[in-house]
């Protein structure tokens, strides 16, 4: 594949930097949101589990933010298309893996911010507090109903990256371009 065409083909270095703060977020956000609910249910409670919570929250509405503004890229920039010599099916397929990620990834902080204002448990790192989601009212029952759908869309994420990730790899040994789009 000659370089211009290569070049065609890649992110925009914006696109590029997004996509990485999301991914070491997240990657940070799984085991952190783990040990912060097993301290939790284990009722060990305290500076650490406070800062496991409050690290939690505010990291998780980053990547709600940085993937609404993913998104309006996305929108606004398109998609670099795959090369031709990609098989239509594996394009299809990647493609609704994407989709997929980007749904769970907006799907996941999402619940997680409406379980924190139905709790009401809004504060975050140095004090600071998240806006209560609109439309959301105090309610413990439904404040631990949407911590189950956020433990779960974020357990169903967490499975769908280590496909990404294994794709990736995949590609990477095949030496077909596709990684280097997002370095």
């Amino acid at each position: 594949m000659n370089t211009s065409s290569l070049r065609a083909r890649k992110y925009p270095v914006g696109w590029r930097v997004v996509h990485w703060l999301v991914a070491v977020m997240v990657l940070t956000l799984i085991p952190v949101g783990l040990w912060m609910t097993a301290r939790g249910e284990a009722n060990v409670w305290g500076a650490l589990t406070n800062a496991l919570y409050s690290s939690h929250k505010a990291i998780g509405f980053t990547v709600l933010l940085l993937m609404l503004m993913r998104i309006a890229m996305k929108i606004r920039l398109g998609t670099p298309s795959y090369p031709d010599t990609m098989p239509r099916r594996l394009a299809q397929a990647a493609t609704g893996l994407h989709h997929l990620l980007y749904l769970l990834l907006v799907l996941a902080p999402l619940s997680g911010w409406a379980g924190v204002t139905a709790y009401p448990a809004l504060v975050t790192l140095g004090g600071y507090d998240l806006p209560a989601m609109p439309f959301v009212p105090q309610n413990r029952e439904l404040a631990e109903q949407l911590f189950g759908v956020h433990g779960a869309l974020a357990i169903t994420l967490a499975v769908l990256i280590v496909g990404h990730i294994g794709a990736a790899v995949r590609h990477m040994l095949r030496k077909d371009g596709i990684v280097r789009r997002m370095l």
